[in-house]
C-alpha cells in the first residue's frame, strides 16, 4: 500500500495544488486522504478513492480559504510553482497549467466549477468519472463545465511566441529595468500592461500598478533600490519568471510574466515571505510531510 500511495503523491499533490494554489494546504490534503485510505481496508481501487477524497477534501478547503482571502491584506496571488525547483507538471501538456496567470483565472471560477474544469479539461478525465468524484449527476458535471469553460475562455491567457522568444523578451525587459531605461521598458510592455503583487501586508505592493508607463516607472524604481539582488531567470507552469534572490541565495521574490504578440501584458509578482518557503535553500514541497 505504501508504494501504491506514493507512486500516486505526484497525482494527487498536482491536483491539490492546483485546486488550492498553495503547496502546505495541498501538502495537508493529501496526507488527509492518505489517512482516510488507511482506515477504509475494504478500499478495491486506491487511486479511484484518492482522487475522489483529495478532490472532495480541495473543495472544501478551497471554501474556506476564499473567506480568509477577502481579509488579505493586498492583492492574493497563488504560491509560485517554479518549474526548476517544483515538479508538478507531470507531463508537458500540463505544465501550463502551474502558470501564475492561469491559476489567477481559476479564482474566477466557483469550487465545483474548478474541480470540474481542471479534472475534465487539464487531467482528461470522463464525465462519468466526474460524476462519481464530485458525487453529482453527468448532466451536472457537464453544466459546471459549461459555465466554467465560459468564464475563462475570453481572458485565458495566450502565450503566442515560441518559448526561445519569451525568455529573450524577459532578457530585455531585465536589462532595461536594471539600466533605468525607461523607453526601453515601455517597449517591452503592451500598453494596457499590469503589475500585481502579493506582499500579504509584509511586503510593497498594496494594489495593483496599470499602464506601461506607470508600470516601468515602478520598475526602475524597484530595480535602483535593490541593487544587491539578483535576478535569475527560471520559469513558472512553462513561462518566464525571475527568481529574485539575496547574497546567501535566499528568494525574496518571484516574479511570473505573462506574453502575448511579443510583449508582456502582465506581471505577477510575489514578495510574501510565507509564499516562497518551499524555494529557500532548505525548502521544497516534496521534503514536507
Amino acid at each position: 500500500m505504501i508504494g501504491v500511495m506514493e507512486e500516486l503523491r505526484p497525482l494527487l499533490l498536482s491536483i491539490a495544488y492546483r485546486m488550492l494554489g498553495t503547496f502546505g494546504d495541498a501538502e495537508d490534503v493529501v496526507q488527509e486522504a492518505y489517512l482516510r485510505l488507511h482506515r477504509e481496508p475494504e478500499v478495491t481501487s486506491p487511486k479511484a478513492f484518492l482522487t475522489t477524497v483529495t478532490t472532495r477534501l480541495a473543495i472544501d478547503q478551497l471554501r474556506s480559504a476564499r473567506r480568509q482571502r477577502e481579509e488579505y491584506l493586498g492583492p492574493w496571488l497563488p504560491e509560485p510553482a517554479v518549474d526548476e525547483y517544483v515538479d508538478l507538471a507531470d507531463r508537458a501538456a500540463l505544465s501550463d497549467s502551474l502558470s501564475t496567470a492561469f491559476l489567477v483565472l481559476l479564482e474566477r471560477l466557483t469550487p465545483d466549477q474548478r474541480a470540474v474544469f481542471l479534472l475534465g479539461d487539464v487531467f482528461g478525465y470522463s464525465y462519468d468519472d466526474l460524476a462519481g468524484i464530485l458525487g453529482k449527476t453527468q448532466a451536472n458535471c457537464r453544466q459546471l463545465a459549461v459555465r466554467a469553460r465560459r468564464r475563462i475562455a475570453d481572458n485565458r491567457p495566450r502565450f503566442d511566441p515560441s518559448p526561445q522568444e519569451r525568455d529573450e523578451l524577459v532578457r530585455r525587459f531585465v536589462a532595461a529595468a536594471e539600466d533605468g531605461e525607461l523607453e526601453a521598458l515601455v517597449a517591452v510592455l503592451t500598453p494596457d500592461a499590469t503589475f500585481t503583487g502579493d506582499g500579504g501586508g509584509k511586503g510593497g505592493f498594496p494594489r495593483p500598478v496599470h499602464g506601461a508607463g506607470n508600470v516601468a516607472r515602478m520598475l526602475v524604481g524597484v530595480f535602483g533600490k535593490f541593487r544587491e539582488l539578483t535576478s535569475e531567470p527560471v520559469h513558472v507552469g512553462g513561462q518566464p519568471a525571475l527568481r529574485i534572490h539575496d547574497r546567501s541565495n535566499h528568494t525574496v521574490a518571484v516574479w511570473s510574466f505573462t506574453i502575448a504578440e511579443g510583449r508582456i501584458t502582465a506581471i505577477h509578482g510575489i514578495v510574501n515571505p510565507d509564499k516562497l518557503t518551499h524555494l529557500q535553500p532548505s525548502g521544497h514541497p516534496d521534503d514536507q510531510s
